[in-house]
């Protein structure tokens, strides 16, 4: 219980975070690495030992860094699996803004979404990832982010592989909180929490690229965004961020 409470309240201690996947990267055998700074934070990637050219997983979160739900979730559901962690091949981002994270901020310390920056090479610490990231075919992305304007669990499934899993996510995070019931969410049309979008290239040369866009266009053939509502209690939202994580991994076992 003091655990508990005490990770409830350090959901923006950037060091605390690290620390935890520090002691993660340790049990399941993983190496853990700086490969940039964003804001004078370090970066850190987490990835199996052996990282095939084929097949991985991508995961990341915090680059949105007033979503803390997001960053904890993912190390909450890290903490649980480390043998599935021990067993599948992974390339995880921790939180890829860490100045936001700290400060409780969408935006880097540069005054950036670098969720619109992937279109170049124009952010230093958006390049470095984009080099950990090309020379790999990853099988399926995942990337967790939070909604202040959410009114429960939404989904953005890129048209891609088949069947979907959409639904399955969904699902699986409704017993935490339920879809979002809004039939439209961010200018797309939406079905119980679900945004199944052909990507609009024309929008995002205007408002710029973002990760999981970018992953799409380097041919993983399933890209999730998962988005958890800011104002619901962060037990509820970790809980779903978790459910979805391990619904992700039941469906990759089954194929």
């Amino acid at each position: 219980m003091k655990r508990d409470f005490l990770t409830r309240h350090r959901v923006h201690d950037y060091a605390y975070l690290i620390g935890r996947w520090r002691a993660v990267a340790t049990r399941a055998g993983l190496v853990m690495r700086r490969f940039a700074t964003g804001g004078e934070y370090p970066l850190y990637y987490v990835r199996s030992k052996r990282l095939p050219k084929t097949g991985a997983i991508y995961m990341s979160a915090g680059i949105h860094g007033d979503e803390p739900g997001a960053t904890e979730g993912f190390i909450t559901w890290a903490e649980k699996n480390t043998r599935t962690l021990k067993t599948r091949p992974f390339l995880m981002i921790p939180c890829i803004n860490p100045w936001g994270l700290v400060n409780n901020s969408r935006i880097d310390s540069m005054g950036r979404d670098l969720n619109r920056t992937f279109q170049d090479d124009a952010v230093p610490e958006i390049a470095a990832l984009k080099r950990l990231i090309k020379p790999q075919n990853f099988a399926m992305t995942l990337t967790l982010h939070e909604d202040y304007d959410g009114i429960g669990i939404y989904i953005y499934e890129v048209q891609g592989a088949q069947p979907y899993w959409g639904e399955a996510l969904l699902d699986a995070a409704r017993p935490h909180v339920p879809p979002d019931t809004r039939s439209a969410i961010e200018g797309r049309d939406a079905q119980a929490g679900l945004i199944r979008p052909v990507p609009d290239m024309d929008l995002f040369k205007r408002i710029g690229t973002p990760e999981a866009l970018y992953m799409h266009l380097l041919g993983c053939p399933r890209v999730y965004t998962v988005e958890t509502p800011s104002e619901y209690g962060l037990d509820r939202r970790v809980a779903a961020q978790v459910a979805v994580i391990e619904e992700c991994m039941r469906l990759v076992r089954r194929g």
